[in-house]
C-alpha cells in the first residue's frame, strides 16, 4: 500500500480520537482552577431544541479560560423531570451550571419543569437567592416562561441568544417569520408572544436582560432560523418595566443560529454584561 494510504488512515484515527476526547471532556466539570471571586449568583446555561453538551460546552470551556467562569455542575434532566447533578456548586467564584435534557425534543413547558427541579436540586447543595440564566434558541422561551412564573428563586440577569420570541413554532424548524416591528409593536403576534403579553406584569423590576440575535447578512435580517424581529419583539413588553434591557446583533457567517454560541464576540458580550457592566448599575 502507498504511503498516502497510511497518512490518510493516521489522519482519520487522529480525527476520531480527537472527536471522542472532545466529547468526553465536554461532560466534565471544573476544567481548570479559576480566581476566587465571591459571587452568590450561579449562572445556568439552558440549551434549545435538540440541544446537546455541544450547545454550550465549548463556550463554557472558553469562558473558563478567558473570564474565570467555573463549570461546577452538569445537571442532567430526565423525561420525568427528575435531576441528576454531576459536580458541586461553589459560590466562591463565578459558578456555572450546564443544564442538559436527556429528551432532546423536549418542549418549553416540560423544559420549564425540569429547570425548576434543577434549581431546587442545586439549592440542596448550596443556598442562593437568585440565578442568572443564559439560554439559546427555544431555551430562551423557557427562560422567559420561568421569569413569568414568579419563581421562588428569581432571575438577576437573563441572556437570550437567538430566541424565537414571536414565532408560531418554537420547538422545531419552521419557515422564518420576519414580521416587521412597528412603532406600536410587532405587525403580527404569535401565541407565545400573546402569552408573554398577558403575563408581563410578573417580570421582576430589578431584572437585567441582554438579548442577542444573529444576522447572516444575506438579506432578510435573520440567523438562518430565527429573524431578528422575532427575537427583539419583546422590547415592547419590557420597556420601562425592568432595570435594563440591551439588544446586540452579531453579524456575518458566524452569526448562524447554531454558531452563535461558538462566537467569541458573544462570549465577550455575556461576560461584560454579567460581571463587568453590572457594577455600573
Amino acid at each position: 500500500m502507498s504511503g498516502w494510504f497510511w497518512i490518510l488512515v493516521t489522519l482519520g484515527v487522529i480525527i476520531v480520537v480527537g472527536s471522542l476526547v472532545d466529547y468526553l471532556l465536554l461532560a466534565r466539570t471544573g476544567y481548570a482552577p479559576v480566581p476566587l471571586v465571591m459571587d452568590p449568583t450561579p449562572t445556568l446555561f439552558i440549551p434549545g431544541h435538540l440541544g446537546t453538551r455541544y450547545s454550550f460546552g465549548h463556550m463554557l470551556w472558553r469562558m473558563q479560560r478567558r473570564y474565570g467562569l467555573s463549570k461546577d455542575v452538569v445537571a442532567i434532566v430526565a423525561p420525568d423531570s427528575s435531576v441528576h447533578l454531576r459536580g458541586q456548586l461553589n459560590l466562591n467564584h463565578h459558578a456555572a451550571v450546564q443544564v442538559l435534557y436527556t429528551d432532546k425534543t423536549v418542549r418549553p413547558a416540560a423544559q420549564l419543569r425540569g429547570l425548576k427541579h434543577v434549581i431546587a436540586a442545586l439549592q440542596e447543595q448550596q443556598a442562593f437567592t437568585r440565578v442568572n440564566l443564559i439560554a439559546h434558541s427555544m431555551g430562551g422561551v423557557t427562560a422567559v416562561l420561568y421569569l413569568l412564573s414568579q419563581p421562588a428563586v428569581p432571575v438577576a440577569n437573563l441572556v437570550t441568544i437567538a430566541a424565537p420570541m414571536n414565532d408560531v413554532e418554537v420547538a422545531r424548524r419552521s419557515p422564518i417569520l420576519n414580521w416587521p416591528l412597528t412603532r406600536q409593536g410587532p405587525e403580527h403576534t404569535a401565541p407565545i408572544y400573546q402569552y408573554f403579553q398577558r403575563s408581563i406584569t410578573n417580570l421582576p423590576a430589578d431584572l437585567r436582560w441582554l438579548n442577542i440575535a444573529g444576522d447572516l447578512m444575506l438579506g432578510g435580517r435573520h440567523d438562518g432560523e430565527v429573524a431578528i424581529s422575532s427575537s427583539f419583539a419583546v422590547r415592547y413588553l419590557v420597556k420601562d418595566r425592568i432595570k435594563d434591557y440591551t439588544e446586540v446583533v452579531i453579524r456575518g457567517p458566524r452569526a448562524a443560529h447554531s454558531l452563535l454560541h461558538e462566537n467569541r464576540l458573544v462570549d465577550h458580550d455575556i461576560a461584560e454584561y454579567l460581571w463587568q457592566r453590572q457594577r455600573d448599575f
